[in-house]
This record gives C-alpha cells, sequence and structure tokens, in this order.
C-alpha cells in the first residue's frame, strides 16, 4: 500500500506538471520554456493562469500522496 501511494503521488504530480507545460506552450512559448528550465516554475505560472490553475488542484493531490506515503513507510 505504501509504494502504490508513492508511485501514484509521484505520477500524479508529473502528470499534472506536463498539462501544465502544455497549456503554457499553447498560451506562451517564452513562458513554456521557463516551465522547463527553472525548478517549479509550472507551480508559479499554474498559480498565474487561469487555464492552468484547475490542474494545480491534481498536482497538490500527488504532493498529498507522497507525503502521506512517506509517512507510512516510516
Amino acid at each position: 500500500m505504501v509504494m502504490y501511494l508513492l508511485l501514484s503521488g509521484l505520477s500524479l504530480m508529473v502528470a499534472m506538471q506536463l498539462v501544465i507545460f502544455c497549456v503554457a506552450i499553447k498560451n506562451s512559448l517564452p513562458q513554456a520554456m521557463l516551465c522547463l528550465v527553472i525548478p517549479f516554475y509550472v507551480y508559479v505560472y499554474a498559480k498565474k493562469d487561469s487555464q492552468a490553475r484547475g490542474f494545480l488542484w491534481g498536482w497538490y493531490l500527488g504532493v498529498v500522496l507522497l507525503i502521506v506515503g512517506g509517512v507510512a513507510s516510516a
């Protein structure tokens, strides 16, 4: 169960980051390049853009699953 929580949290975070990156490509190529180069800029971009803000909740859920899995494994 612990491995399931860790892997599902990590995969959900990665999937949401890719979706937010695709939204950034659609809206602005320079913003998308910043998402690739600067760590956690995907998070900053998603907080600013109304289209990407909905996917940020999925990213939050992935973080929570990752934390719960880490706590459960200790």
